[in-house]
């Protein structure tokens, strides 16, 4: 076996660490379900912004700063030990397994646009290319950071940036063209503001609060980062902001040429371009821009898979995995994680061959995901707290402004947006052939399974697993 390397050569600069944090977050698969709010987005935006968006991102750009070693793992063990920082490092790298295989399935339905549109809801082709690019991805990600950095780079800017920006482009022309809006835009209090009591509403919340998940995963490439106590805290403001802008102006064009209830959870962006493109007698381009958007989604499933991983690897290496699981190949990519996560990521695939509708199975997938991060948020918030406490003779190249104070209310606003979001998650959406208690054991199994696993691995750890 390899030795493990603890060291590796500082080669992601500003640019490169801003996009591969974007790849982690940033795609135009949550436009539509923005879009089905109408404006109430702005509204949610905002509200992702405040209890979201602005947490995670200081929070995170405190602990990288402080705790430059792999993220959640170090930063939730430095606070309450290792078994917690255990199980923090899981829930975020099993919640990646369920959230990527959704991530591929809309791959599948994108590119499902270049050939036969209606392939888009056949399970059969679904489950095939989810196989099929996500193994391929796993190889490709066997080269190393540089070669996920440069993947992952080439397909932001080519598979989400391009395309993100041309549909903006296209609605803001059909806009200023005076064609109808599919969208209501009264300036209303009832059109305007989301209300708690529509349960429709909490669900189509979280597609805005899961369209940000990931921007701490980053923080896994520390130590490969050049002056990482710089262009940390800069690359994840940079990525956010950027996404956060993108999307919101994205989810408006959607909406202006779609009606809400039209809107497909999966197609929903290619249905948007498709109708864009009808409009304006650009019909051919529907295909191009179908195998961009693919290879825009293949490329954040390229950097989904390394990112976690590196946290599970950490963990392990501190003695809490079997010495299979930490075996690296000659640039340090743990390729066993990575095979066992392909394979478990096979397994989960299988389920759009279970439910009979594949938007239902999608949104399954989803939930389970937001579920099991939101837990993993709360360990990472209470971790930022407890840390001013316990370790304030570290140095942070970045600090959460306001002292103790503002770490209490940035990572309590946090904490509450955790509880939210994980009480939300429980909410059946709407299902196609799946009663409400099926649902509901499915979320209960899903995250009681989860969350008890990295318990029972860790009371049997061996003296010879550490390393």
């Amino acid at each position: 076996m390899k030795s493990v390397s603890t060291e590796q050569k500082h080669q992601i600069g500003v640019l490169t660490l801003t996009l591969i944090t974007a790849a982690l977050f940033m795609t135009l698969r949550n436009m539509p379900m923005m879009a089905e709010t109408g404006m109430k987005m702005i509204a949610f935006n905002i509200i992702t912004i405040i209890a979201y968006l602005i947490p995670v991102a200081l929070v995170s750009a405190e602990l990288a700063t402080g705790w430059p070693r792999n993220g959640v793992f170090h930063w939730v063990e430095a606070a309450f030990g290792t078994r917690l920082g255990f199980v923090a490092v899981w829930l975020q790298w099993s919640q990646s397994i369920f959230g990527i295989t959704s991530i591929v399935a809309y791959v599948a339905a994108s590119l499902a646009y270049a050939f036969d549109p209606s392939l888009g809801s056949n399970r059969y082709f679904i489950v095939s290319v989810v196989l099929a690019v996500y193994w391929a991805a796993t190889i490709a990600n066997f080269r190393g950071t540089k070669g996920s950095g440069l993947i992952s780079t080439f397909a932001v800017s080519v598979g989400v940036l391009l395309p993100t920006v041309m549909l903006i482009g296209l609605g803001a022309i059909y806009v200023g063209t005076g064609n109808a809006l599919q969208i209501n835009t009264e300036l209303t209090v009832k059109n305007l503001v989301p209300s708690i009591w529509e349960t429709g509403n909490l669900v189509l919340f979280l597609s805005f609060i899961f369209g940000f998940v990931g921007v701490e995963v980053s923080a896994s490439h520390a130590r490969e980062v050049k002056n990482v106590h710089r262009t940390y805290p800069l690359a994840v403001f940079s990525a956010a902001a950027i996404g956060f802008v993108l999307t919101l102006m994205g989810g408006m064009a959607v909406s202006a040429i779609l009606p809400a209830a039209s809107i497909d959870q999966i197609n929903g962006a290619m249905q948007a371009f498709s109708a864009f493109f009808s409009h304006f007698g650009l019909i051919w381009l529907t295909p191009v821009v179908a195998v961009l958007v693919a290879l825009g989604a293949a490329g954040q499933v390229s950097t989904w898979i390394v990112g976690p991983v590196k946290g599970i690897l950490a963990a392990g290496q501190a003695g809490n995995l079997p010495v299979w699981a930490q075996k690296v190949n000659s640039q340090g990519v743990p390729t066993n994680l990575l095979l066992l996560q392909a394979s478990l990521i096979s397994l989960i695939a299988m389920s759009f061959l279970v439910v009979e509708d594949v938007n239902t199975a999608f949104l399954i997938l989803t939930s389970i995901a937001v579920l099991i991060y939101s837990l993993m948020y709360a360990l990472m918030y209470a971790a930022a707290i407890r840390l001013r406490y316990s370790h304030p003779e570290v140095e942070r190249a970045y600090k959460v402004p306001g002292g103790k104070i503002g770490i209490w209310i940035v990572a309590g606003i946090g904490l509450l947006a955790s509880a939210a979001c994980f009480a939300i998650g429980f909410i059946p959406p709407v299902l196609g052939g799946l009663s409400i208690t099926s649902f509901e054991l499915m979320m209960v199994a899903g995250v009681v399974s989860v969350t008890v696993i990295p318990f029972i691995v860790f009371a049997f750890r061996r003296s010879g697993w550490l390393r």
